[in-house]
């Protein structure tokens, strides 16, 4: 018996959702919900791109609900607890990479909230994506080479100018003095996801924080850069170094580290080694990189949905509340390719 799945919103992320569903053979497209009225109707797999499937999206939630899937694939850009709620509520899995692991960056109402409705519906809710999500996952392997560890380190590097969203950079400070009052805790606010992922990793090596810290440092923009979605003049922030750190006794027992910058012009000039360096500092010590290449297919949001897609039946296997990786399986691909 196929898995139905139903897909939430129609963006990039979804596509690679939808494409990654089609092919495990243990999961079904059965719906797709539609955020913008006018993409109401029309067949998920035009919008996302594929070609027609004969999956109609709509806008009602009513209507999907009446599809009777076992899970929504959630993957706004911006995210709604009143419907993650509801869809929890009426018996149906969720796995959201809306900016959520444990919904504690949402608040501790919402979190709640939001565990409670998956309590009463009898089904699982799960965040995931690239990172947060499985880059904590593969640190958390990584450190099963150590026999005791000191300390786990996840660094993410990336060159984000061809992120096209002025919305998101404004929100974390791009484009303004480095003096703006406030701007760090905007910084933070807007990363507080990965607070999320620090104590969910934490939690598997049964660790008890004594505090989460972060600290962030800017970029400075050598020049105005124009990057066509927006401008940055020059002496303001086009670049964030970020550390999330979990203490145990003083000292930092996980680290989360996230390196981002917009041109090609800034002051610190800090490297971008695109990709993932793991390091666990133990006996013995481990390090890994790995990187996502998109170049053959272009799919840049495929490392965010395709989490969350192989995780879909183990979410549906999972007991009824809030789950977090450390409670499943090995997630692993759905589906593989052979020759012929």
């Amino acid at each position: 018996m196929t898995i139905r799945v139903v897909q939430w919103t129609t963006g990039r992320v979804a596509a690679s959702a939808v494409r990654a569903v089609l092919a495990d053979p243990r999961l079904e497209l059965v719906g797709a919900y539609a955020w913008s009225p006018d993409k109401a109707g029309k067949d998920a797999g035009d919008l996302c791109g594929i070609g027609t499937l004969g999956v109609t999206t709509t806008g009602d939630v009513d209507e999907l609900l009446a599809l009777r899937p076992d899970i929504v694939l959630y993957t706004p850009l911006l995210w709604d607890v009143d419907a993650m709620v509801r869809l929890l509520e009426a018996g149906v899995n969720v796995i959201s990479t809306a900016n959520f692991i444990t919904g504690h960056s949402y608040g501790d109402h919402d979190m709640n909230r939001l565990h409670d409705a998956a309590v009463r519906g009898g089904v699982s809710l799960y965040g995931t994506g690239i990172n947060p999500g499985h880059a904590s996952a593969v640190a958390l392997t990584s450190a099963a080479a150590c026999r005791e560890i000191e300390r786990i380190s996840v660094w993410e590097a990336a060159d984000c100018t061809d992120y096209a969203s002025a919305e998101t950079w404004t929100a974390l400070g791009f484009g303004s003095p480095p003096d703006t009052p406030g701007i760090a805790d905007r910084a933070r606010e807007r990363q507080l996801v990965f607070l999320d992922a620090v104590e969910t990793m934490a939690k598997a090596l049964r660790l008890d924080l004594d505090e989460v810290r972060y600290t962030p440092e800017f970029g400075l923009a050598t020049e105005d850069l124009d990057l066509g979605y927006m401008h940055i003049p020059r002496g303001t922030v086009c670049g964030l170094n970020g550390v999330w750190r979990g203490i145990v006794g003083g000292k930092p027992v996980i680290e989360l580290g996230l390196r981002w910058r917009l041109g090609n012009a800034m002051e610190p000039d800090w490297p971008i080694a695109e990709g993932y360096v793991i390091e666990v500092r133990g006996v013995p010590n481990v390090r890994v990189r790995f990187e996502i290449d998109a170049s053959e297919t272009g799919e840049i949001a495929a490392s965010t949905a395709h989490p969350a897609v192989h995780a879909i039946p183990a979410v549906v296997a999972a007991r009824p509340g809030l789950v977090t990786v450390d409670e499943l399986p090995l997630i692993t691909a759905g589906s593989v390719r052979t020759a012929g």
